[in-house]
């Protein structure tokens, strides 16, 4: 059984990954970046010490060999969580393809595991190694796929959603055995047999090359369910019924050869779904380059915003929050708070990148931004709206653009009272947009007061100093 399993891990490496990832990294799967290519064309590289593994025998050398794979599935993994933290709803069909991204870690892990001759759990080895290789294909290979027909055959989001639900329930199972083990293999052979029947449908209404491409995906897949819900049953039952080499020789080969490459393949050639305005992940590691930010400008400069203009000005909707921030500027020198704003003096002091750093104070000016959140940076585009240029009031605000976290709108502004005191003041007035700051709300208010904190900061602190250092 050894050969064959590693046969089916080495094709998911240097085939089935390839694929997947660069049917993934198309516009029309959600949002986008350019990291998906690229790890596209370095997995067959990297899968060249790790299909090694099986050259060697097991144990720390071979477990190092598997490492690089590891790594790369970690990458992957990390963009799947930015692209689903960056829709606007997990009722997408595309939900499938980053579910995807996220599974193939798994599979990673346990490669790296299986390699070491380790045991864990108390699962033999065979189970061990048939870990790795289920969430190679049936965590990698069948979310795609499942997206890929519901979004082709212009279905509802629940297909792809069963099958995220069924892949980890299949690895409770395995864990927990008995009858939750039969629960969720009779659950995930049913969910497959439903990608199997609508990648027919697909293949019946498709024309040219993938046509009967898809035709065997489907035929390959609905026969490997048959046979996981056959081993699912007798398993339960005390049914005679094949080993598990004869299941890795029918439902891992069928799943493997005949599903997953033929049907990757046939998906890559289909042609290309259109979309008005693909959209980006706004969740990056690291920083992101002044030139991704002048990207992101560019394109949004063809974008109108995302919420109505002037809303600071009216009530507030139901559907939106409103939250104010204040400090008062003990210095009292309104024209060195005029010219703090002037020249962004919060924002850097936020540790906010801008493009272009020193935007003119106009309407219609519009800038990309990149929001430092530990090693991680939000990126999003905005748009000023409205400039004030009183003798006892300055300021601005700006509105959302489609790539950003909220839609909305967040003014800035300094105030000179009756008094002769300065109070500076933002307001925002904004709704969640996109599923990252839903994830965990507390966090991302936290995050969000220590950013306006600093920016608070950064205004009432400014001197002709910093002025002077601040760039052009």
């Amino acid at each position: 059984m050894d050969m064959k399993t590693h046969l089916v891990l080495t094709i998911a490496m240097f085939a089935i990954v390839p694929l997947g990832l660069y049917i993934v990294a198309l516009p029309h799967s959600g949002p986008t970046t350019r990291w998906l290519g690229r790890l596209a064309k370095a997995a067959p590289i990297v899968a060249i010490p790790s299909a090694a593994t099986f050259l060697v025998d097991k144990g720390m050398l071979a477990a190092a060999l598997a490492v690089p794979w590891f790594l790369l599935t970690l990458a992957v993994a990390a963009i799947g969580a930015a692209r689903m933290l960056s829709r606007r709803t997990l009722r997408s069909t595309g939900i499938g393809y980053d579910a995807a991204l996220m599974f193939l870690v798994v599979g990673g892990a346990w490669l790296v595991i299986s390699r070491a001759g380790l045991e864990p759990l108390g699962f033999n080895f065979a189970i061990v190694e048939l870990t790795a290789v289920h969430f190679h294909y049936a965590g990698f290979a069948l979310p795609i796929m499942a997206s890929v027909v519901s979004e082709r055959l212009k279905r509802t989001a629940l297909l792809p959603a069963l099958v995220i639900i069924g892949v980890p329930l299949t690895a409770i199972g395995i864990t927990v055995d008995g009858t939750t083990e039969w629960f969720a293999a009779t659950f995930m052979s049913l969910v497959g047999i439903a990608v199997a029947v609508s990648t027919l449908q697909l293949s019946s209404r498709t024309t040219g090359k993938p046509q009967p491409m898809l035709a065997v995906a489907g035929l390959s897949l609905l026969a490997g369910m048959f046979f996981a819900l056959g081993w699912a049953w007798s398993q339960e039952f005390g049914w005679t019924y094949l080993d598990l080499s004869g299941m890795v020789s029918t439902h891992g080969m069928l799943n493997g050869f005949g599903f997953g490459l033929v049907g990757l393949i046939a998906v890559r050639l289909l042609p290309p779904i259109d979309v008005a305005q693909p959209t980006e992940v706004s969740l990056h590691l690291g920083r992101p380059s002044k030139q991704r930010l002048a990207e992101l400008r560019e394109t949004a400069l063809t974008h109108d915003t995302t919420s109505p203009l002037g809303i600071l000005n009216g009530p507030t909707p139901d559907d939106m929050l409103l939250k104010v921030w204040r400090t008062t500027v003990s210095h009292g020198d309104f024209d060195r708070v005029k010219a703090g704003i002037l020249a962004w003096a919060g924002h850097r002091r936020a540790g906010i990148s801008r493009v272009p750093e020193q935007l003119p104070l106009e309407v219609g000016g519009t800038l990309a931004l990149a929001i430092p959140v530990g090693p991680i940076s939000v990126t999003a585009t905005a748009r000023v709206v409205e400039v004030f240029d009183e003798p006892n009031k300055f300021g601005f605000s700006y509105s959302t653009l489609p790539h950003h976290p909220v839609d909305g709108e967040e003014s800035f502004i300094v105030h000179r009272r009756d008094d002769g005191t300065l109070e500076m003041v933002v307001t925002a007035m904004f709704r969640d947009s996109v599923l990252a700051p839903q994830v965990a709300p507390p966090l991302t208010r936290f995050l969000q007061n220590r950013a306006i904190n600093s920016y608070l900061d950064g205004i009432a602190t400014f001197s002709a100093y910093d002025e002077q250092l601040a760039p052009v």
